[in-house]
Order: structure tokens, then C-alpha cells, then sequence
């Protein structure tokens, strides 16, 4: 079994390796330069590749004469044309740093004498020449950093390896700078940076769309308490900046292990294991917290936390939180949670919760929960809940609830819930234990009551409405009853039928029922109606609850004599089922009008007839 999860987390490392943006080494371009300076074809390259290089010119010699021919390769490749294996490539932002290949025993050898370089100075605003405080100061190969305070001055101390070390400037709203310097004896450096201003691109706003600002992770709730504010502008500052590391160990967000304290948000972690919660600007891989997950981008692979996992970008893959799973972004894969599991954009997959599982896009999957689940957009797949399922756009799938279902876009397959189904179209099946109801219905409704505005679907129940739909009341005689009133409702398709006979006279009978029916256009006045009903006939004025059954089907001729008055006549075939005895054995109701067949048990009496009707119709 264990050796199975290694199995699993393995692929998903493997497989995750190369998700995420673009690499500016993997941009491909195409150039074509003979015997030319190093400088003049790196320029070329930034220019085609929309790159910047940053390098110390004593170590690159820009004056080399080289040549460089290639039709749609990687940069990566080109540079390792122009500088064989002296030169590594390092990426920072939209910088690609260039450093001395080092030596490993050297730099071995460095490492145990444990030399420490300190790099101070101050920062300004080029164009003012103010100072300039929080400016992130970033080691790009050891992801040490620091801030500028309210001076402008900085100082970040940096273990030595008696080789290149690069430094990266950045503050929002400023254009990044890179230093390259090499570490010596002295162990000092004194710069001071001047940073310049991005220039904002200032448009008019007038009759423009004003989308809601997302808060960063980060900013939210408990995690302004576990993350410093050292490590939110370090994450503000170098947004741009993503490395990727094999493995992070994090007591809590503040006292971490295997990546630098204040940068964890600029780092991906292929494995990571948080012993109360842990920080990182992502995962590739796997990680695993007791209490807390904070990712500030994207997960792609699996996260468990033991309460909650909080994800500021998109989930590809597995999801699990005791307690609550918060993604800002969309999640394809799969999210389990003990109580809730909320989205702000889309879901390709299942989400699976004990009291509420909460999409604001849109969702291709499954929902399952004890609860309810909710869903703003367009959707396709299924909704399954203890209690509520809600779509506010379109669901082309299925919902299935102990209590309601509401889609306001519609639903294209079927909606079944114990009380209540409410759809702005119905495509395909809505099932109720009381009422369904549906703006457009094109399927079926089945339930106590069902309604629609409009439509040409069928609907079975107690009660059937359809406001835009057909209504008739009828006025008719037939061989039982002089007088019935006939209430019709529905669609031309199907129609229910509510029906109230009388016969006065000596022998008074009643009769109460309802049924269904459907008519055919035969041409511009002509119709075709075929009505089929039940009742129940009474002849002993309800002094006792005796009756006869009377099941009829009638097919009629309808003739229109003005635009809201038809006339019908047609014959009907008629079953009466009388299980009602007197005292003396005789059946209390007889209602047949000359029977073709009659036959008596001892249960009851059972005949047929044919008879006929004539009425008018409004």
C-alpha cells in the first residue's frame, strides 16, 4: 500500500515537471548573424526574444567574434552555441542572468570555509532621486532577501561560494535591475541602485466593464497572521520572479526549513511537508500539511491538509482538506472536504463535501454533498445533495437533491428532488415529490403540481399549468350526465382534463374526476381532440362514500365557429367498475347505458358501453 502512494506521488512529479508559464530560456526565435561581437548578438536575441540579459562584463567578453545560425530554436540552445559550458543561464524575472560556470571542488571548498558576503547600499528613484522603501533586494541562486527601510538603505548578507552571485533590485511599480558581482577576500560591496518608474498606461474607463479585484491569498484571514509582512512585499515586489525546488519542511509559514523565510512566495516546491502549515507560491508535485496549506498560484499534483487548503491560482489534480478547500482560480481534478469546497472560477471534475460544495464559474464534473452545492455559470455534469442544488446560468447534466433544485439557465437532462425543481428550461426530466416548475418546458414534469410560462412539453400530476399554453372550459351532454363542465389545461400536446358531470331528476347522479388529452390541427377549422378521464359517479347525493368508477376515453371532431367558440361531437367508450354493495347485495350505483359487457364477481361489477358526447368549447 505504501509503496503504491510513493508510486503515485512519483508519477505526479514526473508528470507535473513541465506544467507552469512559459521559461524565457524555451522562448524559440530564429536569427541568422555571421562574425559578429557576443554583445551585438545577445542584443539581437533580447529583441527577438523579449528577454533582457544581465551580466558582469569581466567575465563575458562582449567583444568576442562570433557567429550564430538558427530557424526556430530555444534560446537555451543558442546560448549554449555562443558560450559553450563556461557560461550557466539563470532566470529572474524577464531577466536571463548570465554566470561563471563554477567549479565543484572550489565551490565545495568554499562552502566549508562558511564566507559570508554583505551587500549594502541604498536604493532611489531615478527620476525623483527620493529614496525608496520595501524594495526587495533578491540572491537569485540562494533566494536570499531583504528590504530597503524608509532611507532607502538595504543590507543582505549572502553565504559565499567564491563565485558569481547575482542580485536582483525590484519594487512594484519600478523597472527590475541585476547586478553581477564575484565574490572576493573583502566580502563587501557597496552599491547604491537607482530603480526607474514603470510608466502606467492611463485609459479612459467610461462604458468599460469594472471587474472585481481579486485579494491575494495571502491577504486573507488567518493568513496575515502566518505570513510576514516581510514575505507579502517580498511577493508583491517579485511577482515575476518563480524558481523551483525539490523539497520544503515548514513548521508554520514564518519558521521554515529548505527555502528561504521571506521568499517562500517565489518558490515551487515539488515536495512539500508542512508539520502545522507551510507557504509557497506553488506546487509541482505534492504537499501534505497537518493543519494549513497556503499556495499562493497553482497546485498541480496532489495537497492534503488536515483543515483547509487555501490556493490563490488553479488546481490540476487532487485536493483533499479535513474541513474547507478555498481555490481562487478553476480546479480540474478532483477536491474533497469535510464541510465545504469553494471555488471562485470553473471546476473540471468532482467535488465532493459534507455540507456544501460552492462553485462561482462554472463546473464539467460532478458536485456531491450532504448539504447543498451552488454553482454561478454555465455547467455540464451532475449536482448531488442531501438538501439544495443551485445553478444561477445553464446546467447541461443532472441534479439530484433530498429537497430542491434550482437552475435559472436551465436544465437539458433531469432534475429529481423531494419537495421542489425550479428551471428556466426544462429539456429533459423534472421529478418532484410537490412541484415543478420550469420557464420553458420542452420534457417532462412529473409531479404534485407542475407549472411553466410557456413550452410544448407534457406534464403528469395532480395539477398542470401552462400560462402561455392551453386553457378551454367546456360546456357538454353525454348518455349519463346533462351537464358537465369541463376545465382543460396545458399544452396542444398534452393537456390535463378536471371534470364535473351532473344529472338532475329523480335520479340525480355526480360525477368528479380528471384526466388528459391531446388534439390535432385538421386543417384551418377543423381539430381533432382525444380526451381520456376518470371519475368518480355518485348517486346517493354523498350521504354515503359509495361510488361507481367510470373511466372514459373520447375522441372528438372540433369544429371552430369563431375565433374563442368550437363546437365537438364525437363517441366514447366507457368501463364503469362498481365495488359497492347495498345491505341486500345490490350494487348502489348503475350507471351503464346499454352494456356490451357485463360481468360480476364477487368483488364487483364491471361493464361497457358506448356512448357519445356534444358540447361547445371556450
Amino acid at each position: 500500500m505504501i509503496r503504491n502512494w510513493f508510486l503515485i506521488i512519483f508519477l505526479i512529479l514526473i508528470s507535473s515537471y513541465s506544467q507552469g508559464k512559459e521559461s524565457l530560456l524555451d522562448r524559440k526565435i530564429t536569427i541568422d548573424i555571421k562574425s559578429t561581437p557576443v554583445k551585438v548578438i545577445l542584443k539581437a536575441i533580447e529583441d527577438k526574444g523579449k528577454v533582457k540579459f544581465s551580466y558582469n562584463p569581466d567575465f563575458v567578453d562582449e567583444e568576442r567574434i562570433v557567429s550564430l545560425s538558427i530557424k526556430d530554436q530555444t534560446i537555451r540552445y543558442g546560448l549554449s552555441l555562443i558560450f559553450d559550458r563556461s557560461i550557466r543561464f539563470k532566470e529572474v524575472g524577464k531577466h536571463i542572468v548570465l554566470l561563471k560556470e563554477e567549479d565543484r571542488e572550489i565551490a565545495k571548498a568554499c562552502r566549508k570555509e562558511r564566507t559570508e558576503y554583505v551587500f549594502s547600499g541604498f536604493i532611489f528613484d531615478k527620476r525623483t532621486g527620493e529614496p525608496i522603501a520595501g524594495a526587495s533586494v533578491y540572491e537569485v541562486d540562494g533566494h536570499y532577501a531583504t528590504l530597503s527601510d524608509n532611507a532607502g538603505e538595504y543590507k543582505l548578507v549572502v553565504p559565499g561560494n567564491c563565485s558569481l552571485i547575482s542580485i536582483y533590485f525590484k519594487k512594484k511599480g519600478y523597472k527590475a535591475e541585476v547586478i553581477v558581482v564575484e565574490g572576493n577576500d573583502n566580502g563587501t560591496l557597496i552599491t547604491d541602485i537607482d530603480l526607474e518608474p514603470i510608466e502606467e498606461d492611463i485609459s479612459k474607463i467610461e462604458n468599460q466593464k469594472m471587474e472585481r479585484i481579486e485579494v491575494p491569498i495571502e491577504q486573507k484571514g488567518i493568513s496575515t497572521v502566518l505570513i510576514s509582512n516581510e514575505t507579502i512585499q517580498h511577493s508583491e515586489n517579485l511577482e515575476d520572479v518563480e524558481d523551483v525546488r525539490l523539497a520544503q519542511i515548514s513548521l508554520i509559514p514564518r519558521v521554515s526549513i529548505g527555502s528561504n523565510l521571506s521568499t517562500n512566495a517565489l518558490i515551487y516546491n515539488r515536495l512539500s511537508l508542512n508539520v502545522l502549515a507551510g507557504y509557497s507560491k506553488g506546487v509541482k508535485g505534492a504537499e501534505v500539511g497537518s493543519i494549513l496549506n497556503l499556495t499562493r498560484e497553482n497546485v498541480i499534483g496532489a495537497q492534503v491538509g488536515g483543515v483547509a487548503n487555501l490556493v490563490g491560482g488553479d488546481v490540476i489534480g487532487a485536493q483533499v482538506g479535513g474541513i474547507s478547500n478555498l481555490v481562487q482560480g478553476n480546479v480540474t481534478g478532483v477536491q474533497v472536504a469535510g464541510i465545504s469546497t469553494i471555488m471562485k472560477r470553473d471546476l473540471k471534475g468532482v467535488q465532493v463535501s459534507g455540507v456544501a460544495s460552492i462553485v462561482r464559474g462554472g463546473f464539467t464534473g460532478l458536485q456531491f454533498s450532504g448539504v447543498g452545492n451552488i454553482t454561478w455559470k454555465k455547467s455540464t455534469g451532475a449536482q448531488i445533495s442531501g438538501v439544495y442544488n443551485m445553478v444561477k446560468d445553464s446546467l447541461v447534466g443532472g441534479q439530484i437533491s433530498g429537497v430542491a433544485n434550482m437552475s435559472n439557465g436551465g436544465v437539458n437532462f433531469i432534475q429529481v428532488a423531494g419537495i421542489s425543481n425550479f428551471a428556466h428550461k426544462n429539456n429533459g426530466l423534472q421529478v418532484s415529490a410537490i412541484q415543478n416548475f420550469s420557464r420553458e418546458n420542452h420534457g417532462l414534469q412529473i409531479g404534485l403540481v407542475n407549472s411553466s410560462i410557456r413550452g410544448n412539453g407534457v406534464a403528469i400530476g395532480l395539477f398542470n399549468f401552462v400560462k402561455e399554453g392551453y386553457h378551454k372550459t367546456e360546456v357538454s351532454a353525454n348518455e349519463i350526465f346533462a351537464l358537465n363542465l369541463v376545465f382543460k389545461t396545458g399544452t396542444q400536446r398534452f393537456y390535463n382534463t378536471y371534470n364535473f358531470g351532473v344529472r338532475p331528476g329523480f335520479h340525480k347522479a355526480y360525477g368528479l374526476g380528471m384526466g388528459f388529452g391531446s388534439y390535432l390541427n385538421m386543417g384551418e377549422k377543423f381539430m381533432l381532440s382525444m380526451d381520456v378521464t376518470g371519475q368518480m359517479v355518485f348517486e346517493n347525493e354523498f350521504k354515503a362514500f359509495k361510488f361507481a368508477q367510470l373511466y372514459k376515453f373520447s375522441p372528438t371532431i372540433d369544429f371552430k365557429l369563431a375565433k374563442w367558440v368550437t363546437v365537438f361531437a364525437g363517441p366514447s367508450i366507457n368501463v364503469s367498475i362498481q365495488a359497492f354493495q347495498s345491505d341486500n347485495g345490490f350494487y348502489d350505483t348503475n350507471i351503464a347505458f346499454n352494456p356490451f359487457y357485463k360481468k360480476v364477481t364477487s368483488q364487483d361489477l364491471t361493464q361497457a358501453w358506448v356512448g357519445g358526447q356534444i358540447g361547445f368549447r371556450f
